[in-house]
């Protein structure tokens, strides 16, 4: 007895053929992963945020930081350019390894103010079938700037730094992206964000 995979029922049986229907198990089945991608100015609460999200979904995170301070280590006479231009390539093969791996989902920290790398990212999500959440974290300078003067580094932004970083941020359009007003209880924010996620993940 012959028996054929069935592809099409237009097509008519050779005689004496049976006809099989396709069986997919769960490794044949197309995996979609969703990337939940928080953007926003530096000392926004992005990171913080990122890991209150991870423990609560259970998701992976990539944060861009730790690759800006990888570059930064490995080459004292860096440029800042060169800095995110390594963070760019960083994320990206990070988001394209947790693919490969069939993560389901994976939440992102990043600046994202740069048109090149976000369109880099939403090609490789389209072509893949990934689908991307944007969340654009939000807080006032004079808290951004009380933030900056915390952190332990050698340079540190400016009020004029925030706000030319803030118009690239505003440049970029994402589909259906959702603001985040995180002037107040950080844990207020996550929720927010949960809220938004339901029945989406």
């Amino acid at each position: 007895m012959t028996f054929l995979l069935m592809t099409s029922p237009s097509i008519p049986p050779p005689k004496g053929a049976t006809f099989v229907a396709p069986f997919f198990n769960s490794c044949d089945t197309i995996l979609i992963m969703k990337l939940v991608i928080l953007r926003g100015l530096p000392g926004c609460g992005k990171s913080t945020i990122a890991e209150e999200l991870s423990n609560k979904l259970n998701s992976q995170v990539i944060y861009g930081d730790s690759f800006k301070r990888e570059f930064m280590i490995a080459n004292s006479d860096f440029k800042n350019e060169e800095v995110y231009l390594y963070s760019y390539d960083k994320i990206t093969e990070e988001i394209e390894r947790y693919f490969d791996q069939k993560e389901k989902l994976v939440v992102v920290d990043e600046l994202f103010d740069n048109k090149e790398f976000v369109g880099r990212v939403k090609s490789f999500c389209k072509e893949s079938n990934i689908e991307i959440f944007w969340f654009y974290i939000q807080r006032d300078f004079e808290k951004l700037l009380e933030t900056e003067h915390q952190r332990e580094r050698k340079i540190k932004n400016t009020i004029e730094d925030f706000k030319s970083l803030q118009n690239s941020l505003d440049k970029i359009k994402n589909e259906e992206e959702v603001f985040v007003d995180n002037n107040n209880d950080i844990k207020d924010s996550v929720e927010f964000i949960l809220k938004n996620l339901e029945n989406k993940l």
